[in-house]
């Protein structure tokens, strides 16, 4: 769905690469592709957890193979039992199909997100990337997560120009968005009106990516390259994974000849002048610290108006570009 395995870079990483992380992240996400296709995932979580202690470790799955992810996460949690799974889904039954262009991956996802819940594994969400391709099953998406008493992570799809060379991609209309507006902020506001403070900060995401979809990205300095990185499958640490600069490469550097370098510097001259605008979690997560006093103040006005049935979001004006 997002072209990953167009992608030429090999499998370079191994395991013990992980022992030349940073000791202090806080957050990491293994992605692919689909990670569960290496047999030597458990040991990637292993060093990682060994390496960086603090991190919250995540690792994102399409679901494809439900009876080897069931097995690989007993391995896992035996080795770290705070590991969430995020369960990519893109809508419900040929929906989803459609977007995978793989008849039956909906089934496989139903039946893992039915045995994982039946289990009472509570690292379980769902994650759903929007595009003009499915907007229209927002709605559906947060009904089923909401039955299964489980979180929904939304992001608005991005071109990844770095290491895929997608330069563009289709946008969703102004009508198209004009039209699911109340779906958004309903579901919108059911999560502002949790008593639960995490899901406050997830309606806050929620109206930025609708917004991001709308042409109107929240302008902010992106912390890529400074906050936070991406490592590609062949150890090449990139700034972010949209505009990303080439910073070095784990496999054959230290980290801190990396992040030190002349590369690193320019990179991050590049991401200060940047007004992309992009929001995907990595950056949001930065700048939520960097204004949470600003994000409080929008959490809580907008949960008052959620109780007072008052909510809205801003109705879709010209798309940039």
């Amino acid at each position: 769905m997002c072209n990953i395995w167009k992608s030429r870079a090999s499998d370079a990483l191994r395991p013990e690469h992980m022992r030349k992380l940073p000791v202090g992240l806080r957050t990491v996400n293994l992605s692919g592709g689909e990670p569960f296709l290496r047999a030597d995932l458990s040991e990637f979580v292993r060093e990682v957890h060994r390496r960086c202690p603090k991190a919250k470790i995540a690792i994102s799955t399409n679901a494809y193979m439900p009876d080897r992810i069931c097995a690989a996460m007993d391995e896992i949690l035996r080795i770290d039992p705070s590991v969430h799974l995020a369960v990519s889904l893109d809508g419900l039954g040929e929906a989803h199909d459609k977007i995978r262009g793989d008849e039956g991956a909906y089934e496989a996802a139903a039946s893992l997100i039915d045995r994982l819940v039946s289990q009472g594994f509570e690292g379980l969400r769902l994650s759903m990337t929007l595009s003009a391709s499915n907007l229209d099953e927002f709605v559906r998406v947060a009904e089923l997560a909401a039955s299964r008493g489980l979180e929904l992570g939304v992001v608005a799809a991005h071109a990844a120009r770095t290491h895929l060379g997608v330069a563009s991609l289709p946008g969703a209309s102004r009508a198209m968005l004009a039209g699911l507006r109340k779906d958004f902020q309903r579901i919108i506001s059911r999560w502002l009106r949790s008593w639960r403070p995490r899901q406050w900060v997830r309606g806050h995401f929620a109206a930025k990516t609708y917004a991001y979809l709308a042409g109107r990205p929240w302008q902010f300095r992106c912390r890529a390259g400074s906050d936070f990185f991406f490592l590609q499958a062949d150890g090449t640490v990139y700034s972010c994974s949209v505009l990303g600069k080439r910073l070095g490469n784990l496999v054959e550097q230290d980290w801190y000849d990396i992040w030190r370098s002349g590369a690193a510097a320019e990179a991050r001259r590049m991401v200060s002048a940047c007004r992309e605008g992009c929001w995907m979690i990595c950056n949001a997560r930065s700048i939520y610290r960097a204004r949470a006093l600003r994000v409080i103040a929008w959490a809580l006005g907008a949960k008052l108006l959620a109780h007072l049935r008052l909510f809205r979001l801003r109705r879709p004006g010209r798309r940039d570009g």
